[in-house]
């Protein structure tokens, strides 16, 4: 069965590229010609070409929907609607041109966008944010529980400090959108809020000189 999911959506991203291609074609057939023969044509097959698209992406139900309807619709409203605004004269053929191309470049990058999102999110993660398979090893991990000693100044003999005074300042701009830290304490890792306090011999999990951290869910 998994195999059989892994062809279709194999089939449903061929197609909408496929789909994807002949749009832009027609669009140039549109801003190369003036012909309201062909603004009918294109008003029935640019419709139906979404549909794969929409296929694509939907069966994933994430944001990146939202994202490709906008970008269909502008894609849409460069193809159909402009020149129908065109063909009653409620916009010049100058202004016609550069609208119609810059809504389509803008409906194509949302569209493409949206795919990465689905077939190859990596491409999008920061270099230090987590995967969705690295969530096996968070939930391996234990949290900090920074609550029953911030209000003692020493742990075993060791200084208690504010995480952020472990951090440089570029660090402490990015630590309002991290719910948990990595954090070295008395050699065991813990997940650690941003705004606990930890040993001063405590040390932050870095990687490409940048700490390692959980974001908090949009």
């Amino acid at each position: 069965m998994g195999d059989i999911f892994m062809v279709s959506k194999r089939i449903l991203l061929e197609l909408s590229m496929l789909s994807m291609i002949v749009l832009t074609l027609l669009e140039i057939i549109l801003l190369t010609s003036n012909s309201p023969s062909i603004f009918r044509v294109v008003y029935i097959i640019a419709p139906i070409l979404t549909v794969p698209i929409v296929l694509a992406v939907a069966w994933k139900r994430s944001f990146a929907i939202v994202i490709m309807v906008i970008g269909l619709l502008c894609i849409l409203g460069s193809m159909i609607l402009l020149p129908h605004m065109l063909s009653i004269g409620s916009i010049g053929e100058d202004k016609f041109y550069v609208i119609s191309f810059r809504s389509f470049l803008l409906g194509v990058a949302m569209v493409a966008i949206s795919m990465i999102m689905v077939y190859r999110p990596e491409l999008l993660y920061a270099r230090n944010r987590p995967r969705e398979d690295d969530d096996a090893a968070e939930d391996s991990i234990k949290v900090w529980d920074g609550s029953s000693v911030s209000s003692r100044r020493m742990v075993n003999g060791t200084l208690l400090i504010p995480l952020r005074n472990l951090l440089d300042d570029r660090e402490i701009m990015l630590l309002s959108v991290y719910r948990y830290i990595l954090v070295i304490i008395d050699g065991v890792t813990y997940l650690v809020s941003p705004d606990d306090y930890v040993p001063s011999s405590s040390t932050v999990v870095r990687k490409s000189g940048m700490f390692i951290g959980v974001r908090k869910a949009l």
